[in-house]
C-alpha cells in the first residue's frame, strides 16, 4: 500500500524533505516507525519522542493504516 509521510520541525530538517511517498507493507504506526528508521536513519532518535497523526487525527502505536493514508511525524517542540 502507499502511505504519504509528512515531516515537521526537527524531522523535516533531519531528512531534508517535507513529505515522502512510501510503499508500506506493515499494518500500524509501530511498523511504520521501523520502516522509517530503515529508510531515514537520521531521524531514529527523533521518532522515539514524536507524535503521529493519521489523516489529521492523533494516532497511537497500534493505529491501523490503510492504503492512501497520510501520516504526519510531529516531533516535540521546544520553546516558550
Amino acid at each position: 500500500m502507499k502511505i504519504r509521510i509528512l515531516f515537521f520541525a526537527e524531522a523535516k530538517r533531519a531528512v531534508g524533505l517535507e513529505e515522502a511517498d512510501l510503499d508500506f507493507n506493515g499494518v500500524n504506526i509501530s511498523d511504520l516507525k521501523e520502516v522509517l528508521k530503515e529508510q531515514f536513519p537520521s531521524i531514529n532518535d527523533i521518532l522515539e519522542s514524536s507524535a503521529f497523526a493519521v489523516n489529521k487525527e492523533y494516532a497511537g502505536p497500534i493505529t491501523l493504516l490503510k492504503d492512501g493514508d497520510t501520516v504526519a511525524v510531529i516531533p516535540p517542540v521546544e520553546g516558550g
